[in-house]
């Protein structure tokens, strides 16, 4: 079953009509199986997470997606920092990255796609002092934002 109704595809196209560089999309799940097995960790929502990252993919030839399994794949998790599913990393070619722990769904869809464009076109939208503050700072910093669905 299409998440996107057809409206939705069209303005989504027309959103990412205007991406310049190709992103990457590195999905991490467990996809659900109809056997329980006791201490396995279960994620309720990696498997509407993959078909709505299957079907963004589709509406841009400049978007790519690779699905890695948490479990089966540690290695990859690890390099990437993952600890959770699913977690969805945007990665650009000059190195920009964002990640979406849990289902970027509701208002998180949005910043989903405002993050797509902005890293395909290399973009911040940060004020140049601000940018001038940050690369200032040496030492590795981790910025995590939480955002409570209500």
């Amino acid at each position: 079953m299409a998440i996107f109704s057809p409206q939705d595809r069209e303005e989504i196209s027309k959103l990412l009509a205007g991406l310049i560089e190709p992103v990457r999309l590195l999905l991490f799940t467990i996809p659900q199986s109809g056997l329980i097995v006791p201490g396995r960790t279960v994620c309720e929502t990696c498997d509407d997470t993959q078909n709505l990252m299957q079907e963004l993919v589709e509406l841009s030839d400049k978007l790519s997606l690779e699905i890695h399994h948490f479990e089966r794949e540690p290695e990859v998790a690890q390099r990437y920092g993952v600890e959770r599913v699913p977690s969805v990393l945007v990665l650009g070619p000059e190195g920009g990255r964002v990640r979406f722990s849990g289902a970027p769904v509701g208002r998180e869809f949005g910043s989903l796609l405002q993050d797509i464009q902005l890293i395909s076109r290399g973009e911040t939208l940060l004020e140049p002092a601000t940018r001038e503050a940050i690369g200032a700072i040496t030492t590795p910093i981790n910025i995590r934002v939480f955002v409570t669905p209500t």
